[in-house]
C-alpha cells in the first residue's frame, strides 16, 4: 500500500508539489499568525502581573502595548476607586538600536519596584540603573539606554517576571526623560483587596475612566494591540480561504489521479481488493501530500512570525511563542485540507465496477 501510494504521487512529481505548495502556505499562516497570538498574550501575561499585580489599565486601541500614554494623575485617582489596595505606576520604554530591550520606568515608593529583590549590589543613583538578572550584564558596567547616554549598572534585580527580568529599571522621571514624553506612563498597575474580585473592579474602573483598558487576563491583549488584533482577525479570514482553495486544489489533483488511472483501478478490484483498500489508497495520497505539504508550511510559518516580529512595530515587545498547540494546529489545517479533497475521489472510485473500470481507455 505505501509503496503504491509513493509510486502514485510521483507519477506526476509537478502537479503532487504545486498541490502540496498551496496547501504549505495555509499551514505557515495558520503556524504564524498563532504563533504571533500566543507571543501577544504571553507578553501581556507577563506585563499586566508585573510586581505581580492583579491587573493593568493601558489605553484602548494603541497599535502594541509599548505605545500606551495614560497621565500619571490618573493612578491617583485610581488609588481611591473602591476595591483598589496598591497602585504603581510603569513607563515602558524600548531602547534604540538592533539589540533593544526594555527599560521599566517605577517610581520607588511603590509596590512594583519595592517587590524587586536585589539581589548583588545596591539602588540605582543618578545615571545609574538596576539590571534584571535575565539581561547577563555585570556591576560596574554599563548599558546604553539612548543614543547619547550610558548607564551605570549598580545592581542587579529578580522579579520573577521573565520579561521585567529581561530588562533594566530607572526611576519613572528618568524612563519618562528617555521617552520624551514627561508625566505620561504606559500603565498603571494595580493591587486588588484580598477578597475582592479583579475582574469586578477592572470592569468598574473601566466603566468611570472610558478610553481605557483593564487588562485581566492574557487572552483579553488583543484589546490593546491593535495591530496583532488586525493580523490575527485578517490571518483566520485568509486561512479559511486557504481551506477552502487548498481543497479545491486536492480535489483536482486526486480526482485527475483517480481518472488517469480508472483501468489500474479495475484491475485491482479485478484481483479481489476490496471498497475500502481502494478508498484507504486515494485517501494514503491525499495524507502524502498533506504531509509534504506539512513539512514546508511549519517552515514557512516560522520564517514568517519572525519577519513580522523582526519588522513590525511590535518588534522586541512580541516575539512569536512556538507551543505544541500552534504546531497542532498547522497538523489539523494539513490534515483538515487532505481529508476535504480526498472526499470525492474516493467515492468515485469506490463506485467502480471492475467491468465499468476496464472498458474505459
Amino acid at each position: 500500500m505505501l509503496t503504491l501510494v509513493v509510486r502514485n504521487l510521483l507519477r506526476r512529481p509537478a502537479r503532487t508539489l504545486l498541490t502540496a505548495a498551496g496547501v504549505a502556505l495555509g499551514v505557515g499562516l495558520i503556524v504564524a499568525l498563532l504563533s504571533i497570538s500566543t507571543g501577544v498574550q504571553r507578553t501581556a501575561d507577563d506585563l499586566i502581573h508585573v510586581g505581580h499585580a492583579d491587573f493593568g489599565l493601558f489605553q484602548a486601541d494603541v497599535s502594541d502595548f509599548s505605545r500606551s500614554l495614560l497621565p500619571e494623575r490618573l493612578a491617583d485617582e485610581i488609588a481611591h476607586e473602591p476595591g483598589v489596595r496598591a497602585v504603581a505606576r510603569l513607563k515602558l520604554y524600548a531602547t534604540p538600536g538592533k539589540s533593544s530591550f526594555f527599560v521599566f520606568g517605577l517610581d520607588p515608593n511603590e509596590f512594583v519596584w519595592r517587590r524587586l529583590v536585589v539581589l548583588r549590589g545596591r539602588a540605582p543613583g543618578a545615571g545609574e540603573t538596576l539590571a534584571g538578572d535575565r539581561r547577563g550584564v555585570a556591576i560596574g558596567g554599563t548599558l546604553k539606554l539612548s543614543e547619547a547616554k550610558s548607564f551605570r549598572v549598580s545592581g542587579i534585580y529578580h522579579s520573577g517576571d521573565a520579561f521585567e527580568d529581561d530588562g533594566v529599571v530607572v526611576p519613572l522621571r528618568v524612563a519618562e526623560r528617555l521617552a520624551r514624553r514627561p508625566g505620561e506612563i504606559t500603565t498603571v498597575a494595580v493591587a486588588v483587596e484580598p477578597g475582592r474580585s479583579s475582574t469586578e473592579v477592572a470592569k468598574r474602573i473601566e466603566r468611570r475612566f472610558p478610553g481605557t483598558v483593564a487588562v485581566t487576563e492574557p487572552s483579553q491583549a488583543i484589546k490593546v494591540d491593535t495591530s496583532s488584533r488586525l493580523i490575527v482577525d485578517t490571518g483566520w479570514i485568509i486561512s479559511l480561504l486557504a481551506l477552502i482553495v487548498g481543497g479545491i486544489g486536492v480535489t483536482n489533483t486526486m480526482a485527475m489521479s483517480v481518472f488517469e488511472r480508472i483501468r489500474e483501478i479495475g484491475i485491482l478490484r479485478a484481483v479481489g481488493w476490496p471498497t475500502w483498500r481502494i478508498g484507504a489508497l486515494i485517501v494514503g495520497e491525499a495524507l502524502g501530500i498533506a504531509l509534504v505539504a506539512l513539512g514546508v508550511g511549519l517552515g514557512l510559518g516560522v520564517l514568517a512570525a519572525h519577519a513580522f516580529s523582526d519588522h513590525a512595530s511590535t518588534s522586541g515587545l512580541v516575539a512569536p511563542d512556538f507551543t505544541a498547540g500552534v504546531f497542532a494546529w498547522g497538523l489539523a489545517f494539513a490534515l483538515g485540507v487532505a481529508l476535504i479533497g480526498a472526499a470525492y475521489p474516493t467515492w468515485r472510485a469506490v463506485r467502480l465496477t471492475p467491468i465499468e473500470a476496464l472498458r474505459r481507455e
